[in-house]
């Protein structure tokens, strides 16, 4: 499976977890229209918010700011303040939140980056993420929308700029949404279980870990269809396409047993459920599936990896794969 590549300018700090990107999310305990400058004080530190007077940020929180900077914007080091106050939880300095942000180029307003136009909010753990961040963001509440003056060598590190075009003292604007908490993952599958196909592939499992999975009483040929097999039914939220779903996952290739990818001997994973970003057989298969389910996915080699070997994956290889859906857009 392949990942999606973040953005590249906002990958060192503000994206250090990388895009998560997906539909079901709640967006935040604040919704007001505003069109407001951003006059309030900021979060924390002793820099002067005057470097935010000729910031103007317009718009509904949740969505896609409008964001107007005066032509004499200068800013000496990051300086933030409150667009729109939030009510709901308190972001703390360990917090992990859901959030959406736009950036700017000071100078003229064309666009840097942003996630407005993905289906879901990306994930930001405040442990993780520069002083310019937390300073902004710790203390606030779910539902606050900040502005952020910085400079690009503070997004991207000292002597980073030229690598995406740009110069260290250019002037930037960001906004960002904190649209919810993020919420843990299940830890395992959590649902009723369901009868398989009598000649389905079987699941070898330790304490709920699956370790391999058998094809004594499975066909020796296999189907050039893609196969959903529902193993346990989860009551969750079915998971729609471009989520970012979350799963423990053990794979093979039909006839083998042993994995040659899998996630139970480590940490869940998150992926979006894009084309593009994973195997077509993943997106397909998995749209639809309700969270706290475990399926089973019988994936021929053309919603695979088609006839070109994929490290221990043989070219032409139908896969399969066991997977527990523990959450999306978490």
């Amino acid at each position: 499976m392949s990942h999606r590549p973040i953005a590249a300018l906002t990958a060192s700090i503000v994206l250090a977890l990388g895009a998560t990107a997906c539909s079901s999310t709640d967006e935040g305990d604040s919704a007001s229209d505003t069109s407001s400058e951003t006059s309030s004080s900021p979060s924390s530190g002793p820099a002067d918010t005057a470097a935010l007077d000729g910031v103007t940020v317009t718009g509904d929180f949740g969505q896609e700011p409008e964001i107007e900077v005066a032509d004499d914007l200068s800013v000496d080091e990051p300086v933030s303040a409150v667009v729109i106050p939030g009510s709901g939880e308190e972001v703390a300095d360990d917090s992990s939140v859901n959030y959406r942000f736009r950036i700017v180029f000071a100078k003229d307003g064309t666009d840097v980056s942003g996630n407005y136009a993905e289906t879901a909010p990306q994930k930001l753990d405040l442990a993780q993420q520069a002083p310019f961040i937390t300073d902004a963001v710790v203390g606030a509440k779910i539902g606050t929308r900040v502005a952020i003056a910085l400079q690009v060598e503070d997004l991207v590190g000292s002597g980073q700029a030229s690598q995406y075009g740009m110069k260290g003292a250019d002037d930037l604007v960001m906004v960002l949404d904190l649209i919810s908490m993020t919420q843990d993952p299940l830890d395992g599958p959590d649902g009723d279980a369901v009868e398989p196909p009598a000649d389905a592939p079987t699941v070898t499992e330790e304490d709920g870990v699956v370790t391999g999975i058998g094809f004594d009483d499975a066909p020796k040929t296999p189907s050039d269809e893609l196969q959903v097999i529902t193993l346990v039914e989860g009551s969750g939220d079915a998971v729609a396409a471009d989520d970012n779903v979350t799963v423990d996952y053990f794979g093979t290739v039909y006839g083998n047993g042993e994995a040659f990818d899998e996630s139970y001997s480590g940490e869940p994973v998150a992926f979006p459920l894009t084309k593009g970003s994973l195997i077509d057989g993943w997106v397909e298969g998995l749209e639809g599936v309700t969270v706290g389910s475990r399926v089973m996915l019988i994936i021929p080699a053309d919603k695979a990896y088609g006839d070109q070997d994929s490290g221990d994956i043989p070219a032409g290889s139908t896969l399969v794969f066991v997977i527990d859906v523990l959450g999306a857009n978490l």
